[in-house]
């Protein structure tokens, strides 16, 4: 599971909760229960996830904040039914619904974020290495520039030295040639 379907999980209990409480009657104790056993399994799945220590803490207190909200599991005497509370009741319970699907939006854009943002580090730490490696290439090719001109003028002064080898030879054995009778 991650992080997103923690979010998207939290936010449909709490929808839930909040349907519970706005209506003042919980039709079975197995929606609490049931709630109460998701509530259970989001805090035991937040030890699941690297997340830092500060939003673990804000996680948790979200839960414990819908626990203290939950309904006791029984009959709740209705309240008077007259037309202005229960447009007022529709109207909490749709300001509910559209506060959780912001909730949803604000964590999935936080989720977002977060991964945008280690992706532009990650970006500046490849340029720098590229910059490095580019530094270390152009210094890596005026050295090999650099010796191939060294070998170059080696090169050209080996030549100089064996063709004066190569005279002085010729001249010794022309000497010796012309000496002989």
């Amino acid at each position: 599971m991650s992080i997103t379907d923690w979010d998207n999980e939290y936010a449909r209990l709490a929808r839930a909760a909040s349907q519970m409480r706005t209506s003042g009657l919980v039709s079975r104790s197995g929606d609490v229960q049931s709630l109460q056993q998701g509530l259970q399994r989001l805090e035991q799945q937040l030890s699941d996830y690297n997340l830092p220590q500060t939003e673990a803490q804000r996680r948790r207190r979200l839960i414990q904040h819908l626990r203290s909200q939950q309904p006791s599991g029984g009959y709740e005497p209705p309240q008077p039914t007259d037309a202005p509370v229960s447009q007022v009741t529709l109207a909490m319970q749709r300001q509910d619904d559209l506060i959780d699907d912001l909730a949803i939006g604000v964590g999935r854009l936080r989720n977002q974020t977060s991964a945008i943002g280690e992706e532009a580090r990650m970006h500046v730490t490849l340029l720098g290495d590229m910059e490095n490696n580019l530094d270390a290439a152009q210094d890596s090719l005026q050295e090999e520039t650099r010796r191939a001109m060294r070998l170059r003028e080696d090169s050209s002064v080996w030549r100089l030295q064996l063709i004066v080898a190569g005279l002085f030879i010729l001249l010794v054995f022309l000497i010796l040639m012309g000496l002989t009778p």
